[in-house]
This record gives structure tokens, C-alpha cells and sequence, in this order.
């Protein structure tokens, strides 16, 4: 009876494993052969799964650093955009400006106040649109007016308002008066024998 109660608490009676010999604990168990095999395909497995996630990193990190590019494109060409009221408020008060000697300390800081503008625009980029005597593109003008003139039809004749472009952007598109081509025909017309 001491001996059934040993056996109930624990107390096991030598199993079959103790009773391995050097040649069963050369030899694998069962399945563990299988097990290599698996292994090897697990790593290579382990191994695509990394390539494929190194890809996958690679490529957006690539994509983070488009955005990231045209959210600065974006940024930098709405900056622009606000300073061109300004440029042109400077171009109006030089273009008005009395020339006397009263005004020519204004005229010179206006003057090196335009051309720094002018300066930081190019270092940036930013381009005037050539307009008089261009064929009217739609795309970079904006035709506020059609005149008669003597040049042929569609060709700008005068510029009201100086735009701008940046890169392939147009941050300001030129007003301009647009030719309709019968200024020369009308004006032989009209004039007196």
C-alpha cells in the first residue's frame, strides 16, 4: 500500500526513455528528419519574405520621398504665387514714379528692391511669359480684349499684366490684348484722300 500511495504522488516509475542506448541516441527520432527538410523550406521561405518586404520598404520609401517632393513643389509654388501681387505693386510705383531729385533715393531702393525680387525669382525658377508679338496661347494668357491692328489675327499686341511661370507651372497666367488682324484693312479705309 506505501507503494500505491508513492505512485499516486508523483512518484513515476523509471520510464521507457531512461532506458535509451548509444545507438537509439545516435539515430533521430521520428519525424525529425522531415523537420530538416521543412527548416530548409521554412528559411527560404523566411528568406523570400525578407527580400520581399525589402522591396516593399524599398519602394515606399521611394514613393514618401515623390510625395514628399511634390507636396515641396507645392508649397514653394503657392509661396510664389503670393508674392506677385507685391512684385507688381513695385513695378507700378517705379513705373509712376516722378523722376526729380526729391524722388531718387526712393527710385534707387525700389530699383534694388525689384531686382533682389527679381534675383530670388531666378535663383527659383520663376520665368516671365513672353507675351508682345507671341501667337496667344491660352495655356500662359489670358485675352482681356481682341484690338484691330495691323499685326495678323492672334498675335498679343499689348501686355497688361505680366505673368509668370514656374517650372512647367504657370503661377500667373499674362493679361493681354489679343490682334484681330483687320486694323490695317480699316485704318487705309478710313483715312482721307
Amino acid at each position: 500500500m506505501a507503494e500505491d500511495r508513492d505512485n499516486d504522488f508523483g512518484q513515476d516509475e523509471p520510464a521507457e526513455q531512461d532506458n535509451v542506448t548509444a545507438e537509439d541516441a545516435q539515430t533521430p527520432p521520428e519525424g525529425v528528419m522531415e523537420d530538416a527538410t521543412d527548416w530548409q523550406q521554412v528559411a527560404q521561405d523566411r528568406y523570400d519574405q525578407l527580400i520581399r518586404l525589402q522591396a516593399d520598404f524599398d519602394n515606399f520609401r521611394r514613393r514618401m520621398d515623390r510625395e514628399r517632393e511634390e507636396l515641396r513643389g507645392f508649397v514653394t509654388g503657392a509661396i510664389l504665387k503670393d508674392f506677385l501681387p507685391v512684385y507688381d505693386n513695385l513695378e507700378r510705383a517705379l513705373k509712376f514714379m516722378p523722376q526729380n531729385q526729391e524722388t531718387q533715393s526712393w527710385r534707387a531702393g525700389l530699383e534694388m528692391t525689384l531686382k533682389g525680387f527679381n534675383e530670388v525669382f531666378s535663383r527659383f525658377g520663376v520665368t516671365p511669359i513672353v507675351t508682345v508679338g507671341e501667337p496667344f496661347n491660352p495655356r500662359v494668357h489670358e485675352a482681356v480684349q481682341q484690338v484691330d491692328s495691323a499685326q495678323p489675327e492672334g498675335i498679343i499686341v499689348e501686355e497688361l499684366l505680366k505673368g509668370f511661370q514656374w517650372r512647367e507651372q504657370v503661377l500667373r497666367a499674362s493679361l493681354v490684348k489679343v490682334s484681330t488682324g483687320q486694323g490695317s484693312a480699316e485704318e487705309e479705309e478710313s483715312l482721307p484722300e
